[in-house]
């Protein structure tokens, strides 16, 4: 029976830091058999007990507490987005290029690859557009036949007819036809539109736009909160645990300065995730921003990777000094 208690409390003692348990874990242990014999069995308390001293950061140093600080920060942040990653990880595919270029070619009529342009959300998920310019007359049949036949269940079809000034150095409009469909397959959207000529001399000149997009999982949001919390607690944890040597405070410090500037894309990506209407009802809810910031992002977020990843083999190094 003694045996098997000294194992409970021994586990339950993993709670505290090591350092802590190299330093009063005996004497602990030794109190807690104590008050084992007494008829006591403190369980729940040791555990918060232990977590208390992991969040405990040492006294008359403020650079552990702006580290520990900009820590919380900036792993919120990556923790939003890992969730989100995660989170679309499990919602439906897109159709592959192939299919997207086959699709399109049988709802409008226009041989040929047309080009593709792979977008994010605002809600941070995969959409494609299909974007095509040629000559073909309008068939709503043709939607029809082309979507249901590839598995697509139609839930809007509207054509509606106008008459436009095609260009500017022309006088008299012409007579045009619209035409605009939404349908769904499985956790996908569809949407199109068509403008197609029926007069002379632009008749059948046709352009088509089509999208289609994944409804978010329902796990998008929890994901995106619960990795936004467990960033800001692992952040903490880690300066906690670094905090008592100054080399490796100042590194983790230097390198999360760094790391503000991601941070801060996370958390507006987290915001856009959370206040997204439900049901990504608009593909056109797209951020296309490339360039400078994503690169500059990139370079701040390996930069201060890497100078945590520098901090914590300095603490373990030292850690091993000392314990030789």
């Amino acid at each position: 029976m003694t045996t098997r208690t000294e194992r409970h409390y021994r586990r339950l003692l993993w709670a505290y830091p090591r350092s802590y348990r190299d330093h009063r874990g005996t004497e602990i242990l030794t109190t807690l058999l104590d008050m084992a014999e007494d008829g006591h069995r403190p369980g729940l308390h040791l555990i918060l007990s232990g977590l208390g001293q992991r969040f405990k950061l040492p006294a008359r140093r403020p650079l552990a507490w702006v580290a520990a600080l900009l820590a919380a920060a900036v792993l919120g942040g990556l923790g939003a987005a890992a969730g989100t990653w995660i989170a679309w990880r499990t919602a439906a595919a897109i159709p592959s290029d192939r299919e997207a270029q086959a699709l399109n070619a049988t709802l409008t009529g226009i041989p040929g690859d047309a080009p593709l342009y792979h977008e994010t959300s605002g809600q941070q998920g995969p959409s494609v557009a299909v974007q095509v310019d040629g000559t073909a007359g309008w068939s709503a049949s043709r939607i029809r036949d082309a979507l249901t036949g590839t598995g697509w269940r139609i839930t809007s079809l509207r054509e509606s007819e106008g008459r436009v000034i095609p260009r500017e150095d022309m006088t008299v409009s012409v007579p045009i036809q619209y035409g605009i469909w939404t349908a769904t397959r499985g956790g996908l959207k569809l949407y199109g539109d068509a403008r197609v000529f029926t007069g002379s001399p632009f008749t059948d000149a046709a352009s088509y736009n089509i999208r289609m997009w994944p409804v978010e999982p329902a796990v998008i949001r929890p994901l995106t909160v619960a990795g936004t919390i467990a960033g800001l607690l692992a952040g903490w944890l880690l300066v906690a645990a670094l905090a008592r040597r100054r080399l490796a405070t100042g590194l983790v410090a230097a390198g999360l300065a760094a790391a503000t500037l991601p941070a801060y894309q996370f958390y507006l990506a987290a915001y856009a995730v959370l206040t997204y209407p439900h049901g990504s009802p608009d593909p056109r809810s797209t951020d296309s921003s490339h360039g400078a910031t994503t690169t500059l992002t990139l370079i701040c977020t390996v930069a201060g990777l890497l100078a945590i990843v520098t901090a914590t083999i300095v603490a373990r190094h030292r850690l091993a000094v000392r314990a030789g």
